[in-house]
């Protein structure tokens, strides 16, 4: 008896831990995060096979979609911007920095939208000087507000970043 009740609860709770595992939901395209390396580094790999000439129409693409609040895609718009802003492009850099000041596709964080768009503005994007410098101003009125010194190394650390994954990429 005490062997048949044991039996029909392992496999009770066999087939509850089977259904629990087995239910993970696929990732949507409303899904806020902060991407990993991990994350980062694929995107890269799949965006290093879109040519030159069309990365700066994908990336204005996204930004549109990400400036105006309207992309049907946030989270793939998101991808492709970080992967291309990884590799270097500026515009995309840009629109890096938009969907961090806005939290599309991403997570809401103004230091890192500020950070993006200093990036983007040492990159050859001119637009980005004025993202940046109003960012600073929203910055500057927090309390207790990043000093220039602490926004600078900030701007250099995510510039050695993009600097190693795209060696990363190179191997």
């Amino acid at each position: 008896m005490f062997e048949r009740l044991l039996f029909t609860v392992t496999f009770i709770f066999s087939v509850f831990a089977f259904t629990a595992t087995a239910q993970v939901p696929a990732a949507s395209e409303k899904d806020i995060y902060r991407p990993d390396k991990s994350d980062i580094i694929a995107w890269m790999n799949q965006a290093s096979n879109i040519p030159a000439a069309q990365q700066n129409e994908r990336a204005d693409a996204a930004l549109k979609g990400i400036m105006s609040s309207g992309s049907k895609t946030p989270r793939s718009d998101f991808q492709l911007c970080v992967a291309l802003a990884y590799l270097g492009n500026a515009k995309a850099q840009r629109c890096v920095g938009y969907a961090y000041e806005k939290g599309i596709g991403v997570v809401d964080d103004t230091l890192e939208s500020y950070v993006w768009f200093e990036i983007a503005q040492s990159g050859g994007d001119a637009e980005s000087k004025a993202d940046a410098a109003r960012l600073l101003l929203v910055l500057n009125s927090a309390y207790p507000a990043p000093s220039e010194e602490e926004l600078e190394v900030m701007t250099a650390e995510q510039k050695g970043k993009i600097a190693g994954y795209q060696k990363e990429i190179k191997k």
